[in-house]
Formats: structure tokens, C-alpha cells, sequence
């Protein structure tokens, strides 16, 4: 169920329609109008492709649309995009859109205030299986650091090979906290509000490369690690990002080591 609502009066005021009668009037013939809007009147699937051909929007859903009206263009990855960059199948049912109105409006008024929430749809993939969809060929951008693939060891296969639930996240980019070891974070996200928590790796790294591809080649996390919460063979935890020009780099720090004003934390927002 979908649990965005529209706020509209779009249809009270006809003049705008009567304007695209008008408009129609000088590129088509009468009975090319009259089939034309018959068909726009009775097919919704004609009448999204279209509405998406104008706008500017490839596949993104109702809920999709509404998120980036209210987030703006850039913010929002739609799951068809997503599953299709990730060589995935798309679910046979639409997914659940997890957040209302509100908290989508909440996001966009803090992203004025200096933070970057985003909506994206993830697939789930651990970051094994990333790496194998990406690569690490430096010139065959985006990929993942050639230089930082000691997670692929057999040791460490456990976590490396862990997926996450498929399905849509709020995350937030401008990934702050930093300065702090791994407790002193958690208890930062805490004290931001109940409604959030520590995102996970492999959401984190599976947007910012969905986002580079579908957003102009935008590398998010450029000059920032996100640490989260997998933890590897000897109990370090990890942290991904830097995504510069060398690729998106996995690497990990224990807890309580030393901290720097490059190493934060991307937020998720719980759903409603």
C-alpha cells in the first residue's frame, strides 16, 4: 500500500486543458485529437509513458514520483533502475513504500538545513556480489578499489557474502559524526532521534554506485568513509566510501581505534 499522499487540485481549473486543446488544435487534425485523447482517457499505461516522456522521469513509480517531487530530482533511484544496473530480477509485486508524506517533508526541510537524504530503492546484494556486477577496472568507471580487495580472502567470506533485505531506504549522505569512535557514534545517531539508525554497508555502497550511473556520475561519499556495523574475521568493523577516482574503497578500524574528521556515519531512517 502506498503511503505517500497527493495533495492536488490539479482538474478543478480547466483552463490549462483548454490551452492543450488549443495547442493540439495547431499541430493535429480533429479526428487525430479526438483518437488521441480517447486513447490518453482509457489506458494509464499510455498516459504514464507519456507524462514520463515530458517530465523527464524513466520508470519510477507513483510513490517514486511523489518522493522526488518532495526530495527533488537526483534524490530518488526507483527500484526498476535499480534491479536493472544490478543485473536483478524485478519483483513481481511493487515494492512497499515504507515512508508517508511527512517524513519525506521532514527529509527535504533538513536537506535545506545541510544534510542529504535520498530515497533509494536497494536490492540487497552483499558486497561480494557487488564486485563482481562493478569490477575493479579503474577504466571502467564506477568499480571498486583494486588496491583494498583483501575482503575477498576466504576469511572473510562470511560478512562479505552478507546480504540485506531488499527494498527502499532514506539514507542520509552528508554522512556526519565524524571525530568519534564507533560508540560515541552510535550514541550521536541515538541523541539525532529515535528515528534513526546506523545504515548498512551494503546499502550504502549499492546506492552511491546506482547513483553514479543514473545521476551524471555524482559520487557520493567522495571524501568520506561510512562505518557500519559487519564486523570481519578479527572483529574490526568495516567502513566503505572515498568512492574518488580509484573506486569505492572497503576497509575497517577497530571500535574504539583512532578517529578523524573523515570517518562518519550515513543514517538511516526507520520506516513509519
Amino acid at each position: 500500500m502506498n503511503t505517500v499522499r497527493l495533495t492536488d487540485d490539479f482538474g478543478r481549473d480547466l483552463g490549462l486543458m483548454h490551452e492543450v486543446i488549443v495547442t493540439g488544435r495547431k499541430v493535429g487534425t480533429a479526428n487525430e485529437l479526438t483518437a488521441f485523447f480517447a486513447k490518453l482517457a482509457h489506458d494509464k499505461d499510455l498516459l504514464r509513458s507519456m507524462m514520463d516522456c515530458v517530465l523527464d522521469r524513466v520508470s519510477l513509480t507513483f510513490s517514486e514520483r511523489l518522493a522526488q517531487e518532495i526530495l527533488g530530482k537526483g534524490k530518488v533511484i526507483g527500484y526498476q533502475d535499480t534491479c536493472r544496473i544490478w543485473r536483478v530480477d524485478q519483483p513481481e509485486v511493487e515494492p512497499a513504500m515504507p515512508y508517508n508524506e511527512d517524513i519525506l517533508l521532514q527529509a527535504a526541510e533538513r536537506n535545506q538545513n545541510g544534510e542529504d537524504w535520498r530515497f533509494v530503492y536497494c536490492t540487497g546484494l552483499s558486497l561480494r556480489t557487488q564486485l563482481e556486477v562493478m569490477g575493479d577496472n579503474r577504466k571502467k568507471q564506477p568499480c571498486f578499489d583494486h588496491d583494498y580487495k583483501w575482503w575477498c580472502e576466504n576469511q572473510q567470506y562470511e560478512w562479505a557474502n552478507k546480504p540485506v533485505e531488499a527494498g527502499y531506504r532514506l539514507l542520509d549522505f552528508s554522512c556526519p559524526f565524524t571525530s568519534k569512535n564507533w560508540q560515541q557514534q552510535n550514541n550521536a545517531i541515538t541523541a539525532s532521534g529515535e528515528q534513526f539508525v546506523r545504515a548498512e554497508e551494503q546499502a550504502v555502497a549499492e546506492a552511491c554506485f546506482s547513483n553514479f550511473i543514473l545521476n551524471g556520475k555524482e559520487r557520493l561519499l567522495q571524501n568520506r568513509y561510512h562505518w557500519g556495523h559487519l564486523q570481519t574475521a578479527d572483529g574490526r568493523l568495516v567502513l566503505v566510501g572515498r568512492f574518488d577516482h580509484d573506486g569505492f574503497y572497503v576497509n575497517c578500524i577497530w571500535g574504539d581505534g583512532r578517529v578523524d574528521d573523515l570517518l562518519g556515519a550515513v543514517r538511516a531512517w526507520k520506516s513509519a
